[in-house]
């Protein structure tokens, strides 16, 4: 039979298996039971986004049980692992090509339209353009490239968790985030902060980011749009060479990077960050840190006895 396992994302940003089926077949009928019998284990709620193998049948199960309601997107792994077989072993060997695709695919800070200027530039420079396989992968490029789905929360998704070890895994995390306080790498308050709302795993990375607003970024211009509502700041990012635009809504304290790291991951930028620094904030804005992140995620309930999902299980009190 056919093992069909569910894989999510915990608070602390590791892969965990929670739930699974057997399959007699991988027709969409199959698939279609798979996903009801997921509904119904789960208590009703759809999640946000589901990634697959790019399967006929896993597809024809999702549109009939999930219809509109859930984004579904294709795992890249698969896609890209078939790259070498597709364009010849000549040139995966002898030019540079598997590196320059792979750095224009997973750039996760990389829009659209940079997207289809690098990877014309890239084919053309290969003599792939005419090469079938990429085309049609090329066809359903918002389908399995990050750049064309940066405002859908993914958290992070990998695949290759272990079930066998996962739960003394999170037992380890969990009471490393509890007892232990982390070194900070600056005086910001705002770091301080993080350290104490969010699990260890998910402060090293925001530590990271916190790290390169003070000592790779800078604020740039700034300028209100006509209502004056919004204000617009340049931060220039010396580490990644590129200038970004943070929106800051001071009258609801609200700010948007157009890097959509907080979009993608539900993690705070660095470019935000060194808004923030700038701005004089002690404490990270009571909106961004989310639950899932928090060290309180496990202690609180996502959904109600209605399968609603609650209103305050995205963020925790500042």
């Amino acid at each position: 039979m056919i093992f069909a396992p569910f894989t999510g994302v915990d608070h602390h940003k590791r892969c965990v298996t929670f739930g699974a089926g057997l399959l007699i077949n991988e027709s969409k009928e199959s698939f279609a039971w798979l996903f009801t019998r997921f509904l119904e284990a789960m208590g009703g709620p759809y999640p946000v986004c589901i990634i697959t193998d790019e399967d006929a049948g896993i597809e024809g199960g999702l549109k009939k049980v999930f219809k509109d309601k859930v984004q579904h997107r294709y795992c890249m792994w698969p896609i890209l692992k078939k790259l070498p077989e597709k364009v010849g072993p000549v040139i995966c060997k002898e030019t540079e090509f598997l590196k320059e695709i792979n750095s224009c695919v997973w750039g996760e800070d990389v829009e659209p339209a940079e997207f289809e200027e690098r990877r014309t530039a890239i084919v053309e420079a290969h003599g792939l353009s005419d090469n079938e396989w990429l085309q049609k992968k090329y066809g359903i490029r918002q389908l399995w490239i990050p750049a064309y789905f940066r405002d859908l929360f993914l958290g992070g998704t990998r695949f290759e968790s272990v079930m066998d070890t996962q739960q003394w895994a999170q037992s380890k995390l969990i009471a490393q985030s509890k007892y232990s306080f982390p070194d900070l790498a600056t005086p910001l308050d705002l770091e301080k902060h993080a350290a104490e709302t969010y699990t260890s795993r998910i402060f090293d990375e925001l530590k990271e980011e916190i790290k390169a607003a003070c000592f790779t970024c800078a604020i740039g211009d700034k300028e209100k749009d006509k209502n004056h509502a919004i204000l617009y700041i340049d931060v220039k990012d010396h580490e990644r060479k590129k200038d970004y635009k943070v929106g800051y809504k001071t009258y609801e304290v609200k700010l948007v990077c157009n890097c959509k790291k907080f979009e993608r991951h539900g993690m705070l930028c660095r470019h935000i960050f060194c808004v923030l620094k700038d701005y004089g904030f002690e404490k990270i804005p009571s909106e961004y840190p989310l639950n899932r992140w928090s060290k309180l995620a496990t202690c609180q309930p996502i959904f109600n006895s209605s399968g609603q999902l609650l209103a305050d299980c995205r963020s925790v009190d500042a």
